[in-house]
């Protein structure tokens, strides 16, 4: 297949099309290096070094000769709009994967200027993709990167997207309700909306994965060659729950769970999330698991609450490492349930092939292994561990 990897240089974009490479696909890669500048302005660095864009690019080049191209485009300039659409007339991409995103919910709350610029680019980068398939590509498939914190914590199980309804006799299907709690997770709430209604008007194919949070250092393609790792966050923008905790286990600061520690949420290992990917751009949507083309896919493995986390990266930390460390309940600086119900379902991946690679247990010990030997850098920045961004600021 043609693809394309929007946000080729991310967290998430470079393992992933490291693995659409191996399975034989032609991989295009977009990318502004809106990541690198915006963990740099948080005053962070990655954890893990990783190589310059140029020596990346070069890398996959040589190693997979004519099978990657790499295009530097900032896809939610409305001024870049024209050049997207020329590159998908001459490259005709079969699956779009759009990872070009602001991902992170605390830098969306930091000022009016953050939230803004989450919302514009997050919100046109789609709409930039769906017009320019609607011209030029109406048969191709976008895959885009959402988040189960579009449902939030309702008191009911949460479908995959749709439920139905009836009413004096008559039924309708109808999205989920969704109730975002940052300004991040509502630029991903109106781009799901965004997509459906391009799918209903223009008969195009679009998924949306609904994915949870991820955690981990490395996937099978990497192995030993420190040029192909992938970056790995820890300050409170770009650092997720397993992440940071398993960094604050190596450097002895205290794990620390927001406010009581209850709130529950779908995690999904690194090399899962892009096991799932992968499924989802090789399988576009059917009419058995869409409606008008349009597909919700929840993408997570397992649930667990922060303490939950907590105690597990503790006795991995104590057990094979030998390394003690507190955990430690802070002041929530976010406004969410902190205790809730939590049955989301999300069996369409697993329909379509996902299994599992390794349990929790299993990638925590190879996280500890990737980082204790990175302790300098992350004692550099031990700083960006306590929460700063709090959503009532006044």
């Amino acid at each position: 297949m043609k693809i394309l990897v929007c946000g080729v240089d991310g967290y998430i974009g470079f393992p992933l099309t490291q693995h659409l490479l191996n399975r034989g696909h032609d991989v295009f890669g977009i990318d502004c290096f809106l990541r690198r500048k915006m963990v740099k302005e948080v005053g962070s660095d990655t954890i893990i070094p990783i190589a310059s864009i140029q020596k990346r690019i070069k890398d996959l080049e040589e190693a997979f000769e004519g099978k990657f191209r790499f295009y530097p485009l900032d896809i939610a300039n409305p001024n870049n709009y024209s050049k997207l659409k020329t590159l998908f007339r001459k490259e005709k991409f079969e699956s779009i994967l759009n990872l070009a995103q602001q991902p992170s919910a605390p830098y969306s709350m930091i000022d009016a200027k953050h939230a803004n610029f989450t919302q514009r680019n997050n919100i046109q980068g789609l709409m930039n993709i769906l017009w320019a398939m609607h011209e030029e590509l109406p048969k191709s498939h976008v895959i885009t990167l959402g988040t189960m914190g579009e449902y939030m914590e309702p008191n009911m199980p949460i479908p995959e997207g749709f439920f139905e309804v009836e009413f004096e006799g008559m039924k309708d299907v109808l999205h989920f309700p969704r109730l975002g709690n940052s300004f991040y997770h509502l630029s991903k709430t109106h781009s799901t909306h965004n997509a459906y209604f391009a799918c209903r008007i223009w008969d195009i194919f679009s998924t949306d994965i609904h994915q949870g949070v991820v955690y981990g250092t490395r996937t099978e393609e990497m192995g030993d060659n420190l040029d192909l790792r992938t970056r790995f966050d820890i300050d409170e923008c770009f650092g997720t729950m397993i992440n940071r905790a398993v960094v604050c286990a190596i450097i002895g600061h205290p794990i620390v769970p927001y406010g009581v520690g209850e709130q529950t949420r779908g995690y999904i290992a690194l090399r899962d999330s892009i096991q799932c990917l992968t499924l989802a751009a090789e399988k576009p949507p059917t009419d058995e698991d869409s409606i008008r083309g349009y597909r919700v896919l929840n993408q997570f493995d397992e649930a667990y609450s922060c303490n939950e986390l907590a105690v597990k990266v503790q006795q991995v930390a104590s057990e094979k490492f030998g390394l003690e460390v507190e955990v430690k309940n802070i002041e929530n600086p976010r406004v969410e349930k902190e205790i809730h119900y939590y049955n989301p379902h999300h069996e369409k991946l697993v329909k379509m092939g996902f299994r599992p690679t390794k349990t929790l247990d299993e990638e925590l010990v190879v996280m500890f292994e990737d980082l204790i030997p990175n302790k300098e850098r992350i004692l550099k920045h031990n700083d960006k561990i306590m929460p700063k961004i709090r959503w009532r600021t006044r």
